[in-house]
């Protein structure tokens, strides 16, 4: 017998079915399915629906990822133009028409020029958008092939064009959608606002300090009351280097914050740090790099940076070029260190990506 999977949207509607490699007879709402046999893909409005089996499945699931992702973040995709053989293919008509063109497959040599569409289908940007949502419901439905993956993997800065904000892209199709899911769009685009912390007060020269200094002996003018010397101002060397040691405080309080501080361990406070540390670097990264760099960072349960390392040679000989030391928080550095903190792994390829994960031990 046979398993049916069904992810439905108000404008879309995927239908999976297949068997269980198990072997087993008796059907139960736990069983993996494993082996898939048909897809059907239901567009409202669009009758027949679109069906295939393992490869229109698989194509429909890159084309579509890809597609959309280049639709939001207005950056052509390499992968979406590859010339690799594929059973389906999306292409834009306007901002709120989207043509998907499903080829009858019987391509002699594999010559894409030669390809003939069997099927040709306009969707709407709510069409699309509810489309992408049924394939996200198949990724998090963990009993149905569980050996599909996708791979994602981010756009590099250097093919980033100007073009119109995707604010202006996705207006039309914020008319059918509901407000919840108009808030949570205009929220996904909306930086990080960066807290500038209040500089730290200089001490006064031991010259202006000194010039308030009074003998016992003394009779101070009139009017004047002498004030006393606060303590603390002696001129030792270790009050006047504070900025020549600045390039030490980076690893000299990654190591004290593994022993003076608690480690953060809830996944979703580490979710949210993850993506504030992200948020961070990839706005003040300007700089290019002549190889990848790997460093080992400390965050505190505010998002400020209270540490890094290179991990790699070159990741010290070129930590300048990277907004760490400007993003390092030195007040929280030289204070009271004893709070909870995280730690991740933060990669700067040499093409331009950024890439910020847990540091796994």
């Amino acid at each position: 017998m046979t398993i049916q999977r069904q992810y439905s949207l108000p404008n879309c509607k995927l239908i999976l079915q297949g068997l269980s490699d198990s072997g087993g007879t008796n059907l139960s709402p736990g069983q993996v399915l494993s082996i898939l046999m048909s897809a059907e893909c239901h567009i409202h409005g669009q009758e027949p629906p679109l069906t295939g089996g393992r490869d229109f499945f698989e194509s429909l699931v890159r084309q579509v990822s890809s597609y959309a992702q280049e639709f939001l973040s207005g950056i052509s995709s390499p992968r979406h133009h590859s010339e690799s053989q594929e059973l389906l293919n999306l292409h834009k008509i306007d901002v709120n028409l989207h043509r998907l063109t499903l080829f009858d497959g019987n391509v002699s040599g594999g010559n894409i020029a030669e390809q003939k569409p069997g099927r040709i289908i306009d969707l709407t940007t709510v069409q699309l958008f509810d489309l992408v949502e049924a394939i996200d419901q198949f990724f998090a439905d963990s009993l149905t092939l569980p050996d599909f993956s996708l791979a994602v993997r981010p756009v590099s800065r250097r093919q980033v064009k100007s073009g119109e904000p995707v604010a202006q892209k996705v207006l039309p199709a914020a008319v059918g959608m509901s407000g919840l899911a108009i808030a949570a769009l205009a929220l996904f685009f909306v930086p990080i606002p960066e807290v500038q912390r209040p500089r730290e007060p200089q001490p006064e020269s031991n010259e202006s300090v000194g010039s308030l200094e009074t003998s016992p002996t003394s009779t101070p003018e009139p009017g004047l009351n002498p004030t006393p010397t606060p303590e603390g101002l002696d001129s030792s060397p270790e009050s006047t280097t504070i900025d020549s040691s600045e390039e030490k405080l980076s690893e000299e309080n990654l190591e004290s914050s593994l022993s003076t501080s608690s480690e953060i361990t809830d996944p979703a406070e580490i979710e949210k740090l993850q993506n504030i540390l992200s948020a961070k670097i990839d706005n003040t990264w300007k700089i290019e790099i002549s190889a990848d760099l790997i460093y080992r960072v400390t965050v505190a349960t505010d998002g400020s940076i209270i540490g890094y390392k290179p991990i790699n040679s070159a990741a010290a000989d070129e930590v300048d070029k990277t907004p760490l030391p400007d993003l390092l928080d030195r007040q929280t550095v030289t204070g009271d260190n004893n709070q909870s903190t995280a730690e991740f792994k933060v990669f700067f390829s040499q093409q331009g990506f950024l890439e910020v994960e847990p540091w796994e031990i």
